[in-house]
């Protein structure tokens, strides 16, 4: 008879955590958000924390030492950005929000180790 221990090992086997990064340093305040990664699999969202009819400029710097990293910024209706990056990447977006949605930005990376850097203010 296999004991549940099998049955847990045989699970994380067969479904492995998806979303992992080593040494993982930053912050997420409002108007910017930062860190330094290794090893980064999976996706962080990032809500962009203005009133909901406010227009901005939203402002990124990454730098990747290896692997692979995509951001997008987007609100429920469209996409506005949407980039892999690699070595180091800067741009600025401005965003008129006549509809009053709500915006948030996304990293997905694929065993990226490196940084970035993100402000974002109201117009």
């Amino acid at each position: 008879m296999i004991s549940i221990k099998h049955y847990v090992i045989f699970g994380a086997l067969l479904f492995p955590q998806q979303n992992y990064t080593r040494n993982w340093e930053g912050s997420d305040l409002p108007g910017h958000s930062f860190a330094k990664f290794e090893h980064f699999n999976g996706k962080q969202d990032f809500k962009i924390k203005l009133d909901k009819n406010d227009s901005f400029v939203f402002t990124y710097k990454t730098t990747l030492k290896n692997g692979a990293l995509h951001l997008e910024v987007k609100s429920p209706s469209k996409t506005v950005l949407s980039k892999n990056l690699s070595g180091s990447s800067a741009g600025v977006l401005k965003i008129l929000n006549s509809r009053g949605e709500k915006y948030k930005f996304i990293f997905k990376a694929k065993k990226a180790s490196g940084s970035f850097d993100v402000t974002y203010k109201k117009l």
